[in-house]
């Protein structure tokens, strides 16, 4: 798509309120209805295929906490149900599995007997790769542009990196899942704590330190024993995860981010331009050095190597430790739950420390990650659209010509969320009085709406920063007038929460991002996995103490013998062609 041509395309939708998928055909020959009995043209947020159409997909169903009603499952819920009597789309499960490994099989197999794949599924890394070598997948430039919401052609446009990986021959071929890109790093502490001990909040990593030590040694739980450590933090899989990750550690003292358990994460710019993958950088001596110390003082559990981020924020929730590193949501689960073990607990979230020159960081979380793929086959890349653009449009509002009214309150009454006294009800179900058997579940817990979402667009469709004004404007008033959905959901935050948005988002400048975006490269592909391993046992045996701070330099000589050298190669012939 020439970048003209887009732009007359948005600026035709954003006056005309009506795109492309309104009236069309498709290639199967069926209809949308979006006319009235007397002619008159219908929203284009309100039409219905009949006869219905049938997307087949095959997913990954893992454990959903909160996902379905008791009597209620992926493959029948208020939500398929509703998507068949009023928008004429049944999802069909060509297969359903639950381990993505399996997924990986199922393809494999498809691919090896030339079987059918599903219409759409979900693809990344080698699998991905497979897909594009065997040419099994669907172009998406023309269906794009003839269907997309112009707010995910900007997206794409803006961040058109995103798509090196499924851009073969110049087409397109795959639709990255946006992330919303506002979990970057805060840092988060035990308020209390800081007070019951007369401290106060760390500005920088000496500051820091010394509130570790302080936590780890003068029983601020206050049970007489010496059951608490100053960081709970996860290292099974190295310094980059989900939740506890220790970036803002590795930015205090670089500009490097690292990342062990990932071969595709951080590639940073080196003095000379060119990109070298952080783990191995001279600079993560200073990371490494300061976390050896940590460990050697007793500020982090010994167990923190074999923990994964669940497992190591049982500590903070027990009462055990004082700060953990992660992203603005912790403030309700899983810190939140920190109360039932001590009423008192309050968790508060703090920009981040300073390292010794001052300097401040942390990763940027990739914006994207698993891709959207159609098989070549797929005849309804209209109705698709039509249905993603409909949730899109969710989080902005009636002023977004596919918003569906429908969903103003919320997806489906009952599920997230309950209506009492015309107040609109979507958290909190006990606490604001709703009887007990209007609770969506039976122990009044939210329901989590992207499960019954996922099989035909992977949960809600989100863009890159699009909370980030609803942030601002809440977090500097939790009072002011809410004016569309996404801030309506900021608003639903709990004070910890709101806090620690905001926080997150006035440091967004320090987010250092992943250089590289290029697909799985065939060095990755023989040697990622070992490499990987290797990168994360040695960081832990460096950490524990097992081996002294010049095994770094060994580490790094291995790594280059086993495939690293490849990999830096093939990263680099990728920049050179596709540098911003």
């Amino acid at each position: 798509m020439k970048k003209q041509k887009r732009k007359a395309i948005f600026l035709w939708a954003v006056l005309s309120g009506v795109l492309l998928v309104s009236g069309c055909l498709s290639s199967t020959g069926k209809t949308a209805q979006n006319s009235t009995s007397n002619g008159e043209k219908k929203p284009v947020w309100d039409f219905k295929y009949d006869p219905p159409i049938t997307i087949t997909t095959g997913i990954v169903d893992e454990n959903r906490p909160n996902a379905f009603k008791p009597d209620e499952s992926l493959t029948d819920n208020v939500h398929t149900r509703w998507m068949e009597d009023n928008l004429g789309i049944v999802t069909k499960f060509d297969w359903i599995v639950s381990k993505f490994e399996d997924a990986d099989t199922k393809i494999r197999l498809a691919l090896a007997v030339n079987g059918k794949l599903p219409d759409t599924l979900s693809a990344e890394g080698d699998i991905l790769k497979y897909l594009l070598k065997a040419d099994k997948l669907l172009p998406l430039d023309d269906a794009i542009e003839k269907y997309a919401h112009p707010k995910l052609k900007e997206a794409l446009e803006k961040y058109a990196y995103t798509m090196a990986e499924v851009t073969k021959d110049g087409k397109i071929y795959g639709l990255p899942r946006f992330s919303a890109g506002d979990e970057g790093t805060v840092m988060w502490i035990r308020k209390d704590w800081l007070e019951k001990l007369s401290l106060n909040p760390p500005t920088t990593i000496s500051e820091l330190e010394n509130v570790l030590k302080a936590f780890s040694e003068q029983d601020p739980n206050g049970n007489g024993e010496d059951d608490e450590v100053g960081l709970a933090v996860p290292l099974k899989e190295g310094p980059w995860s989900w939740m506890g990750q220790t970036d803002a550690i590795a930015g205090a003292f670089s500009r490097q981010m690292i990342s062990t358990s990932d071969i595709k994460l951080f590639w940073n710019e080196d003095e000379k331009g060119s990109l070298i993958f952080g783990a191995v950088h001279p600079d993560a001596k200073k990371y490494l050095e300061t976390m050896a110390s940590w460990m050697a003082k007793g500020y982090m559990d010994r167990d923190a190597g074999m923990q994964d981020p669940s497992q190591a924020s049982e500590l903070a929730v027990n009462g055990m430790a004082g700060v953990m590193f992660g992203p603005f949501w912790m403030g309700a689960w899983p810190l939140g739950d920190t109360v039932k073990v001590d009423p008192e607990a309050a968790w508060q979230a703090y920009p981040l420390p300073a390292g010794p020159d001052g300097l401040k960081g942390k990763a940027q979380k990739p914006l994207y990650g698993i891709y959207t793929v159609f098989s070549k086959d797929f005849t309804n890349m209209e109705a698709w659209f039509a249905y993603y653009n409909k949730l899109l449009a969710k989080n902005f509002g009636p002023d977004d010509p596919f918003f569906d009214p429908r969903f103003a309150q919320g997806f489906h009454e009952g599920y997230d969320y309950v209506i009492m006294n015309d107040k609109v009800i979507t958290v909190n179900f006990a606490t604001e009085g709703v009887p007990n058997d209007k609770w969506p579940l039976a122990d009044g817990s939210s329901m989590d709406m992207r499960w019954m979402l996922y099989p035909l667009t992977g949960g809600a469709p989100a863009l890159p920063y699009m909370n980030a004004d609803a942030i601002r404007k809440l977090s500097e008033n939790s009072e002011a007038i809410v004016t569309t959905p996404i801030e309506q959901a900021i608003k639903g935050l709990n004070s910890a929460q709101l806090t620690a948005a905001g926080v997150a988002i006035a440091e967004q400048g320090l987010e250092i991002p992943n250089r590289y975006h290029g697909p799985l490269t065939d060095g990755m592909e023989k040697h990622g996995v070992f490499l990987q391993k290797l990168a994360t046992e040695s960081y832990l045996s460096i950490i524990y103490d097992e081996k002294p701070i010049s095994y770094f330099d060994e580490f790094v000589a291995q790594f280059y013998k086993n495939g690293g050298d490849v990999i830096t190669r093939e990263v680099n012939n990728w920049y050179m062609e596709n540098k911003p």
